[in-house]
């Protein structure tokens, strides 16, 4: 079983471009478009490690890791 990792960004360009390369390297990629989506993520999903933006709308990255 393959590590899960998050990402989140609200950016379609930079989400496309972690999940590329993450599941190029072995890794299941899950996604989240801002900090209130990657908490919905939270509740479904449990990866081992989350990879965030910080300038999102409606929760920031520093909301989203508080």
């Amino acid at each position: 079983m393959s590590m899960t990792i998050l990402t989140v960004d609200d950016s379609r360009t930079m989400r496309d471009m972690l999940k590329l390369a993450l599941e190029g390297a072995g890794y299941r990629v899950v996604q989240a478009v801002d900090g209130v989506d990657g908490l919905d993520v939270l509740e479904r999903e449990t990866p081992q490690v989350i990879i965030t933006d910080i300038n999102m709308p409606r929760l920031d990255g520093f909301g989203f890791i508080s």
